[in-house]
């Protein structure tokens, strides 16, 4: 019986128009067909195997054991063998495919393949089913009683889910391999936007209900930006340095949760006892005010 790509999970089932735009054809109608077909879609899960198998998390001395090497430059993994060793080894409802031919007939070059595989890896729509951890913890942010415990906690799994993210790591290579002209920025972007705009979604609902608001001079959006940095930030030290105690044993007093706590002490606000002015504006008087009474500032100076 011939699998259709409806019968594909998700992402895989998706429209693919504008982020597969390399496939081979001479008619634009056949090049169309073809970027929506049970074949790309299986061709970029196979992709996104070795993407998994040699970006996301393991057991590096099980690794060791095998005679593998333990660090890898780039994508060197992905290579045309492998892909075509992977295709081989799909399970349905992917199409399997053997030998290169199928794989020749349907990219021009491997650089085309790689880059749609990348366009769909870094689409929002990609996003949410390898960081497998957004609505449990958006929903601790938003639910659990007591904020605080609900910051500490949120942010310690955060840390934990985008460590495990194959996708995360993968980022961290293109983001410094990106030439300025070879469309990886916007293909970034996109993955940005996949991963923020949940969230501030989160935040503007969680704010109302628990009787919060922004202070005047920030938006949702450049709020959401600083904590994904936050974020982000410290799971590059811990990927690096796990032994750095970024996360500690238990979720109270991560450094991920006491940096986002800070943020949003400062940001936020009462609805009933709304301030009024902006956090530079609240700084500078709360530092002129510090200044030892020896030493003396021009108060109009910014």
């Amino acid at each position: 019986m011939a699998i259709g790509k409806e019968n594909l999970p998700y992402p895989y089932n998706q429209d693919f128009s504008g982020i597969v735009t390399r496939v081979k054809g001479v008619r634009e109608s056949t090049r169309a067909a073809l970027v929506n077909s049970p074949k790309v879609a299986s061709y970029l899960k196979a992709g996104a195997n070795l993407v998994e198998q040699n970006l996301g998390a393991c057991d590096w001395s099980a690794v060791a054991d095998t005679g593998k090497r333990q660090y890898w430059s780039g994508l060197r993994f992905l290579t045309e063998r492998a892909l075509s060793k992977e295709m081989e080894n799909l399970e349905p409802p992917f199409l399997r495919q053997r030998g290169d031919g199928p794989y020749r007939s349907t990219w021009a070059s491997h650089d085309d393949y790689l880059n749609d595989l990348i366009t769909f890896l870094f689409h929002a729509m990609s996003y949410d089913p390898q960081y497998n951890a957004g609505e449990e913890t958006r929903e601790w942010v938003a639910d659990e009683e007591d904020f605080v415990e609900a910051i500490d906690r949120a942010a310690y799994h955060e840390l934990q889910a985008i460590c495990r993210m194959p996708l995360f790591r993968l980022q961290l290579i293109m983001v410094a391999t990106a030439d300025r002209n070879d469309g990886i920025h916007d293909a970034i972007a996109n993955s940005y936007a996949g991963a923020i705009e949940p969230w501030m979604k989160t935040y503007e609902s969680t704010f109302a209900a628990r009787g919060f608001r922004l202070r005047p001079g920030v938006t949702i959006e450049q709020l959401a930006m600083m904590l994904a940095a936050v974020a982000e930030g410290f799971a590059i030290h811990h990927l690096g340095d796990p032994a750095a105690g970024i996360a500690g044993e238990e979720p109270a007093g991560n450094l991920v949760g006491m940096a986002v706590l800070g943020i949003l002490n400062s940001y936020l606000e009462p609805v009933a006892e709304p301030s009024g002015t902006t956090l530079r504006t609240h700084f500078r008087d709360v530092s002129h005010r510090a200044r030892p009474a020896d030493r003396t500032v021009d108060e109009t100076g910014d």
